[in-house]
This record gives C-alpha cells, structure tokens and sequence, in this order.
C-alpha cells in the first residue's frame, strides 16, 4: 500500500488544497495509478488561471520508505 499526498500552493506559499490518498500495489514492478482534482481548492472555489507549485509525496506503508517531488503547475 502507498500513502500519497499532493499538497498545492500558491507562488507565495499558502496552501490551497490537500489530496491524499492510499492505493494497493499489484504485482507489476511499473507502477502507474491516477489522481483526480476537480481543479478546486479547499472551500471549494475554483482556482484562478496561474502559476502553482505542487508537492507529491509518496510513502510504502509496509517499508516506510518516502520520496517527495516539487514541481509547478499551470491552470489555463
């Protein structure tokens, strides 16, 4: 099982909606799995068109091993 979380912020740092969520690895060694956004941030209005900057986080809840990547994110 892998933990993941998704946290979006703003240029400026606040954070403006949170995504977890946990999915059951098969026994395929390429792991492939799909998150869904609505686009939306917490109180649910919709984001602005702009720069944001995402931050994955990925956890295996049998080997606690984590991995984390920061990247930007562009709503048209």
């Amino acid at each position: 099982v892998l933990d993941v979380l998704i946290q979006i912020f703003t240029v400026s740092g606040k954070l403006v909606k949170t995504i977890s969520q946990q999915t059951n690895l098969s026994g395929s060694s390429s792991l492939s799995r799909d998150v869904t956004w609505n686009g939306r941030d917490e109180y649910g209005d919709r984001l602005a068109k702009g720069v944001y900057v995402y931050k994955i986080r990925v956890r295996s809840l049998q080997t606690n091993k984590k991995t984390q990547k920061i990247q930007k994110l562009v709503i048209l």
